[in-house]
């Protein structure tokens, strides 16, 4: 006996970067126009003309890809699709299967009415790929996106144990321990109440492989900028001061759901950055976890001094790699916009392969310069150095080199980023991010 499978209707998807290659029987007043694309919606195809956009980079047609996916989606709003035509060889088309996927996403948890849900589905072969990178995405986004008073230091450790099934809890430091193993980590966190103590934490996936890399996530679960108080408009968003953190778990969880050979630490600086009469003040001195002593020059510069005490940790285990994520500076977001991240590497050739893994995987990142004649405007009068440039100029890499103050001699790549996205004119999700984690994925693949 034998059974027929039950045929799928599927409507066709074309997309096209060239005009020429659009059939003349579609041209003209058929498509509709959007600001980057136009669009031919019938019964049985939808044509995407992106001529609009081909004169620009891979990384942009790559990146506009994935938010084009998603503004298709929502174009659609139910049917079943398959892609028949992409027209550019260079650009990759899971960056739109991901997208697609990605407009799935809401946090509606603390809303009465719910969204209704969009049916449209898309066919590939790409799917196990692309629900493996969705769910980080989207555990990033939630994690974010959760209140500070509802994910604190304590919160966002268990949100990762939880997460992250196949590591191990190798480390988690708090209290007395903690202000003697890492006493910027402590400083930065002593001002917060008694449930938001500051913590220190390391998840280890360990494989039999002479690679050993650390990822190492600045995760402050609100930042008030601490005595040097940030204004009302600035610290309306830091709850997303934990976006480093966050990001590092999603893409932890991409390097072992990929079975990467690698031999992975994953390092949480967990704190709150609190105002009380223990907080930290201007001018107090403290001597960090590999000796040197820092000058507090502004407080609202406490990202950099977590990061700090967990890279001289990280050095001491003599890694491959290092590479830490973190919404660090006001500065790189004045430079790059919201949507790029900066990164700084002390290492040129690994630098260059980052900036060809952005490109082919359409995840921005773009490099800064570690410019060391900018390293005098972290001079201290009595202290080894101060946290913060005493110039209004260069603050992102002023900060970055803050940071490899406490690199030795390991290969080490910092990101500084946003960590959140604003509704735009392909999509009108606002909230929480992942960014970079695609493009670091496949550039420790072959690392």
């Amino acid at each position: 006996m034998t059974s027929k499978r039950k045929q799928i209707s599927k409507t066709p998807i074309s997309i096209y970067f060239n005009k020429e290659e659009i059939s003349k029987y579609y041209s003209g007043d058929k498509f509709k126009e959007y600001k980057s694309y136009l669009i031919y919606d019938s019964t049985d195809r939808l044509i995407i003309d992106l001529s609009k956009i081909s004169h620009l980079s891979i990384l942009q047609k790559n990146y506009i890809l994935l938010l084009l996916g998603s503004a298709i989606k929502k174009h659609c709003k139910s049917g079943n699709f398959f892609i028949k035509h992409f027209g550019c060889t260079k650009t990759d088309v899971k960056n739109f299967y991901l997208g697609w996927s990605l407009s799935d996403y809401s946090f509606d948890k603390f809303k009465s009415c719910k969204e209704d849900k969009n049916n449209a589905k898309i066919f590939h072969k790409f799917e196990k790929e692309i629900n493996t990178v969705k769910e980080s995405y989207f555990f990033i986004r939630d994690l974010i996106n959760s209140p500070a008073n509802i994910l604190g230091p304590k919160e966002i450790f268990k949100s990762t144990k939880n997460f992250l099934k196949g590591f191990k809890v190798s480390n988690l430091i708090s209290g007395k321990e903690l202000e003697k193993k890492f006493p910027l980590i402590s400083a930065v966190g002593q001002g917060a109440e008694k449930k938001k103590q500051p913590i220190f934490c390391e998840f280890k996936y360990k494989k039999k492989s002479k690679k050993k890399i650390f990822l190492i996530g600045k995760g402050v679960s609100f930042d008030t900028g601490g005595l040097n108080i940030k204004t009302g408009n600035g610290m309306s968003l830091m709850k997303k001061d934990m976006g480093g953190a966050a990001n590092c778990v999603g893409l932890a969880k991409l390097i072992s759901d990929n079975d990467l050979d690698v031999d992975l630490s994953l390092l949480l600086c967990l704190v709150e950055n609190s105002i009380s009469k223990k907080s930290i003040r201007p001018s107090d001195i403290y001597k960090s976890r590999n000796g040197s002593f820092v000058e507090i020059g502004d407080t609202d510069a406490e990202g950099r001094l977590i990061l700090a005490d967990a890279i001289s940790y990280a050095c001491e285990q003599k890694p491959d790699l290092i590479i830490d994520m973190a919404t660090l500076t006001g500065a790189s977001r004045v430079a790059m916009g919201i949507e790029v991240p900066s990164f700084f590497c002390n290492d040129e050739s690994l630098a260059m392969k980052l900036i060809c893994s952005s490109q082919q995987t359409g995840d921005p990142l773009w490099e800064l310069p570690l410019w060391e004649n900018y390293v005098s405007q972290l001079d201290s009068v009595h202290a080894d150095f101060r946290n913060i440039g005493n110039s209004m100029f260069g603050g992102a890499i002023t900060a970055a080199l803050f940071l490899q103050k406490f690199v030795k001699d390991v290969p080490w790549i910092h990101v500084d980023m946003m960590a959140w996205t604003r509704a735009n004119k392909y999509n009108s999700y606002e909230g929480g991010e992942a960014m970079g984690i695609r493009a670091l994925l496949n550039l420790i693949k072959d690392f």
